[in-house]
């Protein structure tokens, strides 16, 4: 009788963790994913995997509380041929820094610029991002177009009202995303806590490789309060698309199609004038596509044209 009834009680945690279990084993990004390869160092002020040699440097860019990891196999595959800088963005991952407090967009681009002339030098550019990164990987494209020859964006946080869309995926998200007060106290926490904070970030997100998951704790509030304004809520997609439309570099949006971050109809409405820029929807994927589909990201940049398209 004294072990029935503690049934009620342990069944839930054991569903629970049984199902966290079950989507983590049968997730793509956690199937495909394997550790890095390249060398690691300081280029500028951002930690960096670096190798291969080539006429042309890749460059990849990750996503928000992400590291360059993600693009693990991508990064490999495109050393095989070509010179390799996959970066921690400014305040996030390795390149953590507890004393730095500008994360405006000036200063990721220099970080980012720091790392092109150390490690990729005067090669042309071909960029790839995931996320968050994608607005970093545009910018530089705006910045210099006559070095950067393509850039592919998998899951472009691109809205027509990204407060309106970020409020919409929940709760949680709204609280973390938009409410400062919550996510300044919740950053606070993770700050005294890393560990712990890293490994309840693995717990919410059973589709990525834990590895990966964790390191969602290495970032400072300065580094996400900032990035997240400038890179996100108050980009002007409509001007940055078109000037990078009308430098003439090539450009691959592209999303999952179960992804929810971004807006494939609203993006398409952007560039329908351009010819330089092409929108596709991956069948079968999320947000994890880098991870999941890294031979995608690597095509793309290779110049495979893209595959289903919008519309």
């Amino acid at each position: 009788m004294h072990r029935r009834r503690w049934w009620p009680i342990a069944l839930p945690p054991l569903a629970g963790g049984a199902g966290w279990l079950t989507a983590h084993l049968r997730s793509p990004a956690v199937r495909a994913w394997r550790r890095p390869s390249l060398p690691a160092g300081r280029a500028g002020p951002l930690f960096t995997r670096m190798g291969g040699e080539g006429h042309f440097g890749v460059l990849l860019l990750h996503g928000l509380v992400a590291t360059g990891d993600v693009f693990a196999v991508t990064a490999d595959e495109m050393a095989a041929h070509h010179r390799v800088a996959v970066p921690d963005l400014a305040g996030f991952g390795r390149s953590l820094d507890q004393s730095a407090t500008d994360f405006g967009t000036e200063a990721h681009l220099a970080a980012l610029e720091a790392v092109i002339d150390e490690v990729l030098g005067e090669r042309p550019l071909l960029i790839g991002a995931h996320s968050l990164g994608s607005t970093l990987a545009l910018r530089l494209a705006d910045r210099m177009p006559e070095r950067v020859e393509r850039v592919v964006c998998v899951g472009a946080p691109i809205w027509s009202d990204p407060r309106a869309a970020v409020g919409a995926a929940g709760p949680m998200a709204r609280a973390l995303l938009l409410d400062e007060r919550v996510a300044a106290q919740a950053c606070q926490w993770n700050c005294r806590h890393r560990c712990a904070g890293g490994w309840l970030a693995a717990a919410a997100a059973p589709r990525w490789p834990i590895p990966i998951a964790r390191q969602a704790s290495l970032h400072t509030w300065p580094a996400y309060q900032q990035t997240m304004q400038h890179q996100v809520l108050d980009v002007d997609w409509p001007t940055l698309l078109t000037t990078v439309g009308h430098h003439g570099v090539r450009v691959t949006l592209a999303w999952g199609r179960d992804d929810t971050i971004g807006d494939p109809s609203y993006a398409q409405g952007l560039v329908e004038r351009l010819d330089t820029i092409d929108i596709e929807i991956i069948t079968g994927a999320d947000h994890t596509a880098p991870t999941a589909r890294p031979e995608l990201l690597a095509a793309r940049l290779r110049g495979s044209p893209p595959g289903r398209r919008l519309g």
